[in-house]
Parts: C-alpha cells; sequence; structure tokens
C-alpha cells in the first residue's frame, strides 16, 4: 500500500464529494516545485529593485550633467564677454597710444625750463589718431611678421582717405608698393598707403581726416588692385586693426 496523504473535500451536508490521494513523493516533488518558484520569485524581485535603484541613479546623474552643462554654458559666456571687453580695451589703448609700457622717467625739481609744455599740447587731439578706414573694400591679409600692415582689396581706382588728419611728407615711386604716400599725424603716428593708381596730393601739403589722398591701384609689386596700409607708432608698425572703428565687421 502506498503511503501518502488524503484529501477530502466534503461538501456542506457533510456527504465527502471528492477524494484525492497524495503520495509522499509527489508532495515531497510539489514541495520542492513551489521552493524553487519562490527562489526565483525572491531573485526576480532582487534584480528588479537593482535594476530600478541603476535608473534612478541614472536619473539623477542626467539632471546633474544638464546642470552642469548649463553651468559650463554660463561659463563660457561670461569668459566670452571679458574676451570682448578685454578686446576693446586692448583697441582704446592702442588708440591712445599707452598699449606699451611707457619708459621710467626720473623727476627734476631744480629747475624748469622756460620752455615747458602745457598739458594740452600733450594730449593727442582724435582728429590724429589713425581711425578711419582708408578705402571700402575687403581685407585680403591681415597684419603678421613680415607684412607691417593690411592689405585692403578694392575695386581699381576706388577713392583712398587719410585715416586722419596730418601733413603729407612724402609722395613716391617704390618699387615694391608703387605710388605711394606717408603721412605724419602727430609726433605718435604715421599712416602709409601703397599700390595707389593716383596720387592726389603733394608732398607738405596739410591734409583732414577723410580727404581724398589717391585712388586704388596695382601698381609695384601686386597682383590685382588693393590698397596696403600700414599705421606706425613712433616709426614702428603696429597693427592697423586696433586703430579701426568697432562698428567696422571684416
Amino acid at each position: 500500500m502506498k503511503k501518502g496523504y488524503s484529501l477530502l473535500v466534503v461538501s456542506d451536508d457533510s456527504q465527502v464529494s471528492r477524494s484525492f490521494f497524495l503520495s509522499r513523493r509527489n508532495m515531497i516533488i510539489g514541495g520542492a516545485i513551489i521552493a524553487a518558484l519562490l527562489i526565483v520569485a525572491v531573485i526576480a524581485a532582487l534584480n528588479y529593485a537593482t535594476v530600478y535603484v541603476r535608473a534612478v541613479e541614472a536619473e539623477v546623474l542626467r539632471r546633474r550633467n544638464a546642470q552642469l552643462e548649463e553651468e559650463f554654458a554660463k561659463v563660457e559666456e561670461i569668459r566670452e564677454n571679458l574676451r570682448v571687453a578685454e578686446a576693446s580695451s586692448r583697441k582704446i589703448k592702442v588708440m591712445l597710444g599707452i598699449e606699451k609700457t611707457p619708459e621710467v622717467v626720473e623727476p627734476t625739481i631744480a629747475e624748469i625750463s622756460p620752455n615747458y609744455t602745457t598739458i594740452e599740447h600733450l594730449i593727442e587731439m582724435p582728429e590724429n589718431i589713425p581711425s578711419l578706414l582708408p578705402t571700402m573694400g575687403q581685407i585680403s591679409r591681415q597684419f603678421s611678421p613680415g607684412h607691417y600692415g593690411i592689405d585692403i582689396a578694392a575695386p581699381q581706382f576706388s577713392p583712398v582717405i587719410a585715416a586722419a588728419s596730418g601733413s603729407v611728407i612724402a609722395t613716391r615711386w617704390d618699387s615694391l608698393y608703387g605710388n605711394c604716400v606717408l603721412v605724419e599725424h602727430n609726433k605718435n603716428y604715421s599712416t602709409f598707403y601703397g599700390h595707389l593708381n593716383t596720387i592726389d596730393v603733394l608732398r607738405g601739403s596739410r591734409i583732414s581726416a577723410g580727404q581724398v589722398i589717391g585712388t586704388v591701384g596695382s601698381t609695384g609689386k601686386s597682383t590685382s588692385p588693393h590698397l596696403h596700409y600700414e599705421v606706425r607708432f613712433r616709426g614702428e608698425s603696429v597693427d592697423p586693426m586696433g586703430y579701426l572703428p568697432f562698428f567696422v565687421k571684416f
């Protein structure tokens, strides 16, 4: 006789309706299956909890990265604003002739020269600072070592104007720059204009800022019509772009 357990299903009137016999072997197998299902359910729940925690961490990291990117963009904007402000400050310094560190001057108080210069004469007038674009065109070559000015490509016969008021100290032919003009604006500044087609001013004449001094050409060593323009500060060539108005874009 098989050993096991009988399960009786009794109706409400106490009559046996059905009987089920479970052997010990089947009960052990059933118990093992239930235990295995419980273990699988526990493992699945643990895995789900781990995945959920990682998903939450990933969302937190995503939001943090978004905040960092926003903060980084603000830092870059501030850095760009500082760069623009620094560039503007440098242009102003260059225009005023104070970009370079001034030489140390030892004070002398023992005597005063009768030929002293008043402070009004030491201040450079705005019209004597070369801040005008000498001709309308496209900058085809920038200031660089070995090229002591900028080249402005423009149609032939385009007018060339003086970048500031001053005196014409030279009008000549040069083997490199062709027809050229040199204008002295004050003791610090002078400007040079090369490759001119025509020269419309005389040596020694006084000119005003914006006055036409010649026309664009391709004289000298030149492959196409353009103006070679230099700004010289105390005899040394400096970048003319530092003197142009801020609203001029190239």
